[in-house]
């Protein structure tokens, strides 16, 4: 995504009526329909995934929060493939709004335990422990990326990025 898009203010927000949409009359168009199937779906497998996972008897028990540890391990892979790997400080900010830095290391402490994560210290800044992601977390994230982009290819995701981008590279958006 390229720009800031814009987003709607509190105001929009309390403006839209309280009462229930008539599906014949909504204005999401094609692309937001599609995009909603995309969601759904992907929720679905992720339920059947993680069930998988934790039948494999890698985890002891499912994580607290699915959402907040796929954004964890999406975190923590994105920020390493960039070159600049996240410490738990700065990781926990991405969650401020909804989860405390305690709920963000319990997470990080299963997802240790479980062998998806490692904790080193920045031999730049001794006081700084990095969350690096291990060759576990690579092989599930292969099958979790690998379905995503299926999902979304059947609700017409078509990738039209650059031919020469090499997968030693990650694009980082912040």
């Amino acid at each position: 995504m390229t720009g800031n898009p814009s987003r709607l203010s509190s105001e929009e927000i309390a403006l839209a009526p309280p009462e229930p949409l008539n599906a014949s009359t909504s204005t999401l168009d094609t692309q937001e329909r599609a995009a909603l199937g995309i969601d759904v779906t992907w929720l679905q497998w992720r339920a059947d995934f993680r069930r998988t996972v934790v039948a494999s008897g890698v985890l002891k028990r499912p994580w607290r929060s699915v959402f907040e540890a796929d954004m964890i391990f999406s975190i923590v892979a994105h920020r390493w493939l960039t070159g600049k790997p996240i410490t738990h400080k700065e990781l926990a900010t991405y969650f401020d709004v909804f989860a405390t830095e305690a709920t963000v290391s319990r997470h990080v402490d299963d997802m240790e335990a479980g062998g998806m994560i490692v904790r080193q210290v920045d031999a730049g800044d001794r006081r700084r422990i990095l969350i690096l992601p291990t060759a576990r977390l690579e092989a599930i994230g292969h099958e979790y990326l690998r379905m995503r982009i299926e999902v979304m290819r059947q609700h017409g995701f078509v990738w039209t990025g650059a031919a020469d981008a090499g997968t030693t590279t990650a694009i980082d958006p912040a």
